[in-house]
């Protein structure tokens, strides 16, 4: 384990130890794909029909429910399991969604791609959201409908929705599965009298979000966040949950782990679940988030990789600002700064990026800020905050100009 700063909790195997190893497989590939749709995941949804009684009871444990169908498993997840600072705005690639899922109910179940979105943007317009028709907009809705076809919700029969981008009516056939729309609405979510959300989430996401209903088991609702999250950091909990983390997260927490084959990491400033090093197998859909490696490397990884080696020798620690306890803190120009003397030294990076440091600050924010190993604050000038959890990886010293090694893979405690 990388810098020894993590410790692992281990668990011996149940009575009918293959059954668990199945189940626990299962569990950790519906965690990254909750969505398996009959004619793509046919070999897993016969795996789930089998074991679908001991897969309830694994997501049981974190708050998950499983709607199991003969072409469809669906896992459902709380979303008010999430932790940590809610976003300002939706995403113009989620608003798209919805305005699609809204459109798609009243089209026949063969049309043509043109078809859905002629009646999206009708859908925008009705909620009195400007349409544009910008290069911008159109790549976003592109982005949404393909969140449709990865859920199973649209089918291509003929052609493929990037062909959107191209041209503007393409001779595109796709398939609705009319019946896979009534999955898609998260469970949880307070109605009015009329039967309709309470609040719009498209307009104020953080009241929706808090308006949804939350476990009300406490182990049950921690063990989901963990579940859910890359890292969850005690800073974020209130006393209650913080209080959980320190009296039952050793075994409460270690149990629920087993149940998805992966590893309890904790310490005072948080705790994950991760996937044991010896466990590395097949396509490594290995939870919510896959700290980049070789083969998914390049110039930003390494970037952030070396950044993060250099933030946790001479960042900023313990300031008042900071989110919590143990993080690192840097200015931003102190990081550009940083990342063009890096450019200078490695010879191999992309030269888009080796010319452009701010550029590449920003690309580099953009891989660590999703799994919240990343917060910046703005201010005079912006503050960037690592999580305590980067610590756990480290950079293995080469060459300059070679690529990144395959020893920037997370190591896990055994």
């Amino acid at each position: 384990m990388s810098r020894g700063h993590w410790h692992g909790e281990g668990g011996g195997a149940g009575p009918d130890e293959e059954e668990q190893e199945e189940v626990a497989a299962l569990a950790r590939r519906l965690a990254v794909r909750p969505w398996q749709v009959g004619g793509r995941d046919d070999t897993v949804i016969e795996a789930v029909h089998r074991h679908a009684h001991g897969l309830r009871r694994a997501l049981a444990r974190v708050g998950w429910s499983l709607t199991v169908e003969p072409d469809l498993v669906r896992v459902h997840k709380p979303a008010a399991l999430a932790a940590g600072p809610v976003p300002g705005e939706a995403s113009a690639a989620g608003t798209w969604f919805w305005l699609t899922v809204a459109a798609l109910e009243s089209l026949r179940p063969r049309v043509g791609l043109g078809q859905v979105v002629a009646a999206a943007r009708a859908a925008a317009a009705e909620a009195t959201i400007a349409v544009t028709q910008s290069p911008t907009e159109l790549r976003a809705l592109v982005a949404a409908l393909g969140m449709l076809r990865e859920r199973g919700l649209l089918e291509e029969l003929e052609g493929h929705i990037e062909e959107l981008l191209d041209q503007e009516d393409p001779p595109v056939l796709l398939r609705v599965h009319h019946v896979r729309l009534l999955h898609v609405v998260p469970r949880g979510v307070p109605l009015d009298e009329c039967g309709q959300w309470s609040t719009d989430p498209a307009r104020d996401p953080g009241q929706w979000l808090a308006g949804l209903e939350r476990p009300e088991d406490l182990s049950v609702r921690m063990c989901g966040m963990l579940a859910d999250q890359a890292v969850v950091h005690t800073c974020d909990l209130p006393d209650d949950e913080r209080q959980w983390f320190s009296d039952r997260l050793p075994r409460e927490g270690t149990a629920a782990a087993e149940a998805f084959g992966l590893v309890l990491e904790r310490r005072v400033e948080g705790a994950a679940f991760v996937m044991p090093t010896a466990s590395y197998a097949g396509e490594r859909e290995l939870g919510p988030f896959v700290f980049p490696r070789r083969q998914r490397g390049g110039t930003v990884v390494h970037a952030a990789l070396l950044l993060i080696d250099h933030l946790t020798q001479v960042g900023d620690r313990n300031a008042a600002m900071a989110p919590g306890p143990g993080w690192y803190g840097a200015g931003a120009g102190e990081v550009v700064g940083r990342l063009g003397e890096l450019a200078a030294q490695y010879t191999g990076w992309a030269g888009e990026y080796r010319s452009d440091p701010s550029r590449l600050a920003e690309h580099v924010r953009a891989l660590l800020e999703p799994p919240g190993l990343l917060r910046v604050v703005g201010g005079y000038e912006d503050q960037w905050w690592l999580s305590p959890a980067v610590a756990r990886w480290t950079v293995v010293a080469h060459e300059p100009g070679q690529g990144v090694t395959a020893h920037h893979v997370m190591e896990t405690a055994r």
